[in-house]
């Protein structure tokens, strides 16, 4: 074993160095090596957290979980292959053991469960290698989306760092062995894809081969939200080229216009379809999330609504409520457990963050002019804080899935001359 782990660990290293001397990771010396060095110490705090403070938890299911996979590989390689690709159970028997599979086709955690056993293949089922090996694939995406900010908008190069690579619940919950470090690490990398073809910098071979891959996780570990921001993304994209041949395109207000125009298109469409992205579907899930989590939330501090139902009009209605817990929740004094404490004293600096923000616009102290992406970025957050706030009751979890939107409204918030000072200090 102690082979294993001294070979992983070389692996782990030249992966590190590899990372280290591409040419995008350059933009961000000399924060690069110390934020690479806090992400991996999370992924071990993780474990930690959730294997001597809980006792139980999400990822400690998907990694015993992964090892009836992993078993399975050891003694019939060709059934086990035979899961991974196709989803073919060597029996319904062996089906019944394993979790996540009453679905399997559709589930994101049997998907993470698939992964998670090539790694145990490789580590020798060792959970802190796998999570490593998690947060290290979360910090290339994120680092690669920091970097392309800090090319495109080099005005907001330290609020991109600090947002995406030092906020300290954005990094500990993209770390470690969860969903929510293929999610960020994949997502980041293809917002970074996309920013860089539409500004026309220089995309490699390999940045191309890898492209359906990360599309690919991406939509596996979170389809509703990837639909949701390829769809922004997608607009953004068409704009940006668009503005290339059409000179009025070039004006933020008609570029708003343009991308108004798409969403209520989207708006549309999305009335008239059924299946998984219906309007009816995807009101029922939210409801049924929220009702689901809220009877496991009772025994400590949560979010609850009054009436909730898979109306329209209900969602609208709870949506404000949604929004502020979504991004403010819990608040200091909620809750006296340690990590409810923790978890508000970040949310207090948020909302100093939100005065500040507000403060520098009536003051005139905005870093920049308003530009597409950051518009872009503002209706992600709001349809995602709106979302995950309706349908995610328990502010602990709550904490975690937050994380999909919360780096990029510190990196909205950090773009005024005020914060820009304090950046300077630090």
């Amino acid at each position: 074993m102690l082979l294993v782990y001294f070979l992983n660990l070389l692996l782990l290293t030249g992966l590190s160095w590899w990372l280290y001397k591409q040419d995008w990771a350059q933009n961000l010396k000399p924060y690069l090596l110390p934020a690479l060095g806090l992400k991996l110490l999370c992924g071990v705090l993780l474990g930690l957290l959730y294997y001597h403070y809980y006792g139980a938890g999400d990822t400690i299911t998907y990694f015993e979980s992964s090892q009836k996979l992993t078993q399975l590989a050891n003694n019939d390689a060709g059934a086990y292959w035979r899961l991974l690709l196709f989803n073919e159970f060597p029996s319904e028997a062996f089906r019944a053991t394993v979790p996540f599979t009453a679905f399997a086709d559709f589930s994101n955690s049997f998907f993470l469960l698939k992964i998670i056993s090539l790694f145990n293949l490789l580590t020798g089922s060792s959970y802190y290698l796998v999570g490593l090996y998690f947060s290290l694939f979360s910090f290339w995406g994120m680092a690669k989306l920091t970097a392309t900010l800090s090319t495109v908008f080099p005005e907001t190069r330290k609020a991109a760092i600090v947002a995406l690579l030092f906020f300290p619940s954005v990094v500990f919950w993209s770390s470690g062995l969860l969903k929510d470090a293929v999610l960020m690490g994949s997502m980041c990398w293809v917002m970074a894809f996309v920013l860089q073809l539409a500004h026309r910098q220089k995309l490699t071979i390999v940045t191309w081969l890898l492209v359906p891959l990360q599309l690919y996780l991406f939509v596996k570990i979170k389809v509703f939200f990837a639909a949701l921001l390829l769809g922004m993304l997608t607009c953004y994209l068409m704009i940006q080229y668009l503005s290339r041949t059409i000179k009025s395109l070039q004006n933020i207000k008609i570029q708003l216009l343009t991308l108004a125009g798409f969403i209520v298109a989207a708006i549309v469409a999305v009335w008239h379809v059924s299946g998984i992205f219906s309007v009816e579907f995807i009101l029922h899930h939210l409801v049924k999330t929220y009702d689901g989590l809220l009877a496991l939330s009772l025994h400590g501090p949560h979010l609850s609504y009054s009436s909730l139902e898979t109306t329209i009009s209900s969602i609208v209605a709870n949506s404000p409520k949604a929004f502020f817990s979504a991004i403010y929740q819990p608040l200091i004094g909620e809750s006296l457990e340690p990590l409810y404490l923790l978890l508000g004293l970040e949310n207090l600096l948020l909302l100093l963050l939100t005065a500040v923000a507000i403060v520098a616009v009536f003051k005139k102290e905005w870093l920049q002019k308003i530009e597409l992406w950051h518009v872009i970025l503002l209706l992600f957050i709001v349809a995602s804080a709106i979302v995950i706030g309706i349908s995610t009751p328990n502010f602990g979890t709550l904490s975690r899935y937050r994380i999909i939107f919360l780096p990029f409204l510190v990196y909205l918030l950090l773009q005024n001359r005020i914060a820009q000072r304090w950046l300077a200090r630090l």
